[in-house]
């Protein structure tokens, strides 16, 4: 109990981070009543409740709530890299083209009686 009572979030795990905001959303705690209760800043109960209305379940895995701007830009070059990289070698011919794959026809099906729609 003394984890829940701590000052700071990142010691508040996703279980107890989820019961604050179940006190909130589904028992109809105001985020003041939350922040009393628990010994945290209104502000941090009002931030999760709101990250949790955005991104679900999502939000209770990292205390950040959102990955810092560093990473998101650096997936994004990496993405964004590895598909220059891929088109450049497509333009170039290094990459040989996926095969075709020829289709088998097969007899024709009766009729059974169907009147055609031409």
């Amino acid at each position: 109990m003394d984890a829940v009572l701590s000052k700071s979030g990142s010691d508040i795990g996703p279980m107890k981070r989820a019961q604050i905001i179940q006190r909130v959303l589904v028992d109809g705690w105001t985020p003041a009543q939350a922040a009393t209760v628990f010994e945290l800043p209104e502000r941090r109960i009002v931030r999760w409740v709101k990250d949790y209305r955005q991104r679900g379940m999502a939000s209770l895995r990292d205390p950040g709530s959102a990955e810092p701007r560093v990473w998101g830009w650096g997936g994004a070059l990496a993405s964004a890299i590895s598909r220059y990289y891929g088109g450049f070698r497509r333009g170039f011919g290094l990459v040989e083209p996926a095969p075709c794959i020829p289709l088998r026809y097969t007899e024709e099906k009766p009729n059974h009686g169907r009147a055609d729609l031409a």
